[in-house]
C-alpha cells in the first residue's frame, strides 16, 4: 500500500508539471505526445429507500503518443491506469499502425478501437472517464484491421474487423457531418448491434440497440452556454428481464480554470433508488 501511495504521488507530480502543455513535440517533430490526462471522479449516492449513503472514487492517469516517420505512415499508442477505491489498480493500453496511401483512404491495423468503438469517448480523456452507461454498451477494441474512406469533407465510410476469442467481429460505419451510425456482428457469440449518434447545436444523443438484449439512449442538452449547465438522461431497457436496468436523469454544471476543469452533477438514479451527486476534476 505504501509503494502504491508513493507511485501515486510521483505520477501526480509528473503529470501536474505538464498541466499547461499540449502536443509535446520531439526535436525533429516526428514524435508528438498527443495528450496527457489526469482526473478524479467521485460520486455519493443518497438512497431514498432508507437513511444511508454509498459512494465511489476513481483516479485515472493516461497518455497518448504518435510517431510519424513519413507523411503516409504513423505508429500510435495510448495507455492508462486507474485506481478505484476498494479495488486493485487496473490498466488498459493499445498500439497500432496507420497507413494513408491516398488523402482519402486510411488503413489501420494493430491493437486498437474497432469501428463502433470510435463512437465511444476516448479512454484517455475526461469524457472517457465519465463515460455513460449507454456509451459503454458499444463494443470495445481489439486486435484487428480497419479502413476509412473520405468521399467528401462531410461524408465518410468505414469498415473493419477485430478478433474476440480468436473469432472475428465485423463492423461498418457511415458518417455524415455530425451524424454517425455503425453496426456490428460478432461470430464469437452471434450477437449484433447498431449505434447512432448525433450532435446538433446544444444537443448530443447516442442510441444503442442490441437485438434481444438491450436498447439504450443517452441525451445531453446544454440549457445555458453562459453558465455551462446541461440536463442529461441515460436510460437502458433489458428485453429479457423486461425491466429498465438503467435510468438516470439530472443536471451537470461544468467549470474550467487555468489549471483544472470539471463538473458538479446531481441526478436521480432509478436502479439504486438514490440521489446521485458527482464531483469530477481533471487536467
Amino acid at each position: 500500500m505504501k509503494k502504491l501511495f508513493v507511485l501515486f504521488v510521483l505520477v501526480s507530480v509528473s503529470i501536474m508539471s505538464f498541466a499547461q502543455i499540449t502536443d509535446i513535440y520531439s526535436k525533429d517533430s516526428s514524435v508528438v505526445i498527443d495528450r496527457i490526462y489526469a482526473g478524479s471522479l467521485s460520486g455519493t449516492m443518497f438512497h431514498t429507500d432508507s437513511l444511508y449513503t454509498t459512494g465511489f472514487t476513481g483516479v485515472r492517469f493516461g497518455a497518448m503518443g504518435t510517431y510519424r516517420p513519413a507523411d503516409w505512415i504513423s505508429f500510435s499508442s495510448w495507455a492508462l491506469v486507474q485506481v478505484d477505491g476498494g479495488s486493485q489498480p487496473w490498466s488498459l493500453q493499445q498500439y497500432w499502425m496507420t497507413l494513408q496511401p491516398t488523402k482519402k483512404l486510411t488503413l489501420q491495423l494493430g491493437s486498437m478501437a474497432s469501428i463502433p468503438t470510435e463512437m465511444r469517448p476516448h479512454p484517455v480523456s475526461s469524457s472517457g472517464q465519465f463515460e455513460t452507461w449507454t456509451q459503454s454498451q458499444i463494443p470495445g477494441g481489439g486486435l484487428g484491421i480497419k479502413a476509412k474512406y473520405q468521399l467528401t469533407k462531410d461524408f465518410e465510410l468505414a469498415s473493419g474487423v477485430v478478433f474476440r476469442t480468436d473469432k472475428p467481429e465485423y463492423s461498418a460505419r457511415l458518417t455524415y457531418k455530425s451524424f454517425q451510425v455503425s453496426g456490428w456482428y460478432s461470430t464469437c457469440d452471434s450477437t449484433s448491434g447498431v449505434a447512432a449518434s448525433l450532435t446538433h447545436g446544444r444537443v448530443f444523443s447516442t442510441l444503442v440497440y442490441k437485438p434481444d438484449q438491450t436498447i439504450s439512449d443517452v441525451l445531453v442538452v446544454k440549457v445555458s452556454k453562459k453558465h455551462d449547465i446541461s440536463l442529461y438522461s441515460d436510460m437502458g431497457y433489458d428485453f429479457q428481464s423486461e425491466k429498465l436496468v438503467r435510468g438516470e436523469w439530472g443536471v451537470l454544471k461544468g467549470f474550467d480554470s487555468k489549471w483544472i476543469d470539471g463538473l458538479f452533477g446531481l441526478g436521480y438514479q432509478h436502479e439504486s433508488q438514490s440521489i446521485a451527486a458527482y464531483l469530477f476534476v481533471h487536467l
